[in-house]
């Protein structure tokens, strides 16, 4: 292998002659299953400072995944789950106890996981958690026990809509219930070869590892069964690996890293009892905040030795057409391929810029962010939350000077040097314009509804909450051409009820504003509003709905659903549909005409 150096350098030189020839010269590995292409050399390590900064040591001892956990500054909140492979019985090469103890203990972590779909001996709860104690992972867990996410059951979370022009191969992804119990989560990843995947990483780890039996088989299936795990398209089942990550990457809100550690790099997965010698040396440690640029690290460094040693890992990956997880995780935004490469082993860490002497100023007033004694290149930072959670960042080029920039409550404005060195120029500026009298309660089956709902939020300020089943939909129980289909047989049932997991809105009473929407189902509103709708106390509230549909118009629906209320000034709806935009929901909110 180069050392990291080497790989740098090597790196600059291709990046300068792709801009020359627009484009990067590949030389393409092929086998008799696949089509894939890979590059010859290191394309997508980068010294671009905008790239996510992928971590490496080389050391492979409890010491060294502290330091690079360390190293990345992570700082998790509240209930910490470690999700890690607990190996299958009896020769896995699962990650040990001895060689991970120290840093789950540091973070206070709770190891976590979820049955498998397969078969074997972590097929029920029961022999699963022998395996974990014989495996010694309950010593290093927090309260003495690792959990099984999905013992009591899975839910269903939500695949985030993909940038324009990409598609989602799943939308919903069927996740371990007790996933709701954690704040923070550390993928802990042993990367190895798979005997489906190609290749197992943070991405597979993040995805059916975190996945209940059913959300395994819809991953394995691209979607088409929530039963089996066999017979699916092979592209649809790596592709909806990445769309299932990043419906666990939006659950955190965000406040996930990852950790791949590269030994006994065998081309066998840890869920293999009996995997492949490894005939590949080990290679090191490797962490970011990026889960795609993070794999692609990993994979460089393991193509560097395709001649070599690796030739029968590049030949797993290869076969099975392993890269296209990352094609299409970095095509729906879950992350970048492009990286750059930090050896921490011999890393000169630049001094941070003392807060008593900041090198610009940042004042917010009455809509308006100034910015002075700025000296050469800056980035600004705009965060914005919801509900207290980080819900959008925007990334700018700061300049000294006066700009009108729209925010709500709780906004903050931070002025970096660079996004790869995060180094603060001046103290950061938080937004507080009062107390929020808006709040936009929504249910969403296939997240249109809810796309719309985030449009109402961004534009007015507004606080959300989500109404959430305490039976979720699954894409079976939403086929409308199925006469047993749940969704059809509660339409089919006027005693129709469905449970929610909660119908009280924080800080209800102070709201003065409220949007409420749904999908229309029939001709009218989802009944699973109703529960909220007929207990919810409306007095002194302007209510304003809105639903969407792709061809059903609004009709009466709006009035029949305030039927169903007490109190309140409810508005006219509006209905729309999947392909609205930011300014069909901005002109119809302008033309309430509400505060």
């Amino acid at each position: 292998m180069k050392n990291l150096s080497a790989l740098k350098k090597g790196a600059a030189f291709i990046m300068t002659m792709a801009l020359i020839c627009a484009g990067f010269a590949v030389f393409t590995h092929k086998d008799a299953e696949t089509d894939t292409a890979y590059a010859d050399d290191v394309i997508y390590l980068t010294d671009d400072p905008n790239a996510p900064d992928v971590y490496m040591t080389t050391e492979i001892t409890p010491d060294a995944l502290v330091k690079i956990y360390d190293r990345l500054g992570f700082e998790p909140t509240g209930e910490v789950a470690v999700k890690m492979s607990t190996g299958e019985q009896p020769n896995s090469n699962y990650l040990r106890p001895e060689l991970i103890g120290k840093l789950v203990q540091q973070v206070d972590g709770t190891i976590v996981e979820c049955n498998t779909a397969y078969g074997g001996q972590r097929s029920s709860t029961a022999l699963h958690k022998q395996v974990i104690e014989d495996h010694g992972l309950n010593a290093i867990s927090k309260n003495g026990a690792a959990d099984i996410m999905d013992e009591e059951g899975d839910m269903t979370i939500n695949v985030p809509t993909p940038p324009a022009g990409a598609t989602s191969t799943i939308t919903t992804n069927r996740v371990g219930a007790h996933l709701q119990n954690y704040d923070s989560l550390i993928s802990l990843a042993h990367f190895k070869g798979h005997a489906m995947a190609g290749y197992g990483g943070a991405i597979k780890n993040m995805s059916i590892g975190i996945g209940s039996v059913a959300g395994k088989c819809l991953i394995h299936t691209g979607g088409s069964s929530s039963t089996s795990p066999w017979g699916g398209d092979q592209d649809k089942f790596l592709e909806s690996m990445g769309d299932a990550t990043s419906s666990v990457v939006n659950f955190f809100d965000g406040k996930v890293v990852y950790i791949n550690v590269m030994n006994r790099l065998s081309i066998d997965c840890d869920c293999d009892g009996n995997p492949h010698e490894p005939d590949m040396h080990d290679i090191g440690i490797l962490a970011s905040y990026d889960p795609v640029a993070l794999d692609q690290a990993c994979l460089d460094l393991i193509y560097e030795q395709k001649d070599g040693d690796g030739a029968s890992l590049v030949n797993r990956i290869e076969s099975r057409n392993g890269l296209h997880t990352l094609e299409h995780a970095e095509e729906i935004g879950l992350g970048s391929r492009s990286y750059n490469l930090i050896d921490i082993d011999n890393e000169e860490i630049p001094p941070e810029i003392p807060p008593e002497t900041p090198t610009a100023t940042m004042t917010y007033a009455n809509g308006a962010l100034t910015i002075s004694d700025l000296e050469g290149s800056a980035k600004l930072i705009h965060a914005s939350y919801t509900n207290g959670a980080l819900s959008k960042v925007e990334i700018t080029d700061a300049a000294n000077g006066t700009q009108q920039i729209g925010t709500r409550n709780g906004d903050k404005f931070m002025l970096w040097s660079t996004i790869g060195e995060m180094l603060p120029l001046c103290e950061p500026v938080t937004v507080e314009t009062g107390t929020i009298d808006t709040v936009v309660v929504y249910f969403s089956a296939t997240n249109t509804t809810e796309g719309v709902a985030q449009k109402i939020a961004d534009y007015t300020g507004a606080d959300m909450f989500e109404l959430q089943p305490k039976q979720p939909y699954t894409s079976d129980d939403l086929n409308w051409s199925s006469p047993s289909s749940r969704v059809v047989t509660e339409h089919n049932d006027p005693n129709r009820h469905v449970e929610l997991e909660t119908i009280n809105v924080p800080n209800w009473d102070s709201y003065d504003t409220v949007y409420i929407g749904a999908p229309i189902w029939w001709g009218e509103f989802s009944w699973v509003i109703d529960d909220f709708v007929e207990n919810a106390d409306f007095t002194d509230k302007t209510v304003v709905p809105f639903c969407t549909s792709s061809s059903t118009l609004l009709g009466d629906s709006a009035k029949h659903l305030a039927a169903k209320s007490s109190g309140g000034n409810w508005l006219d709806g509006r209905r729309f549909d999947s392909s609205a935009s930011d300014t069909d929901v901005q002109s119809w909110i302008d033309s309430l005409n509400l505060n």
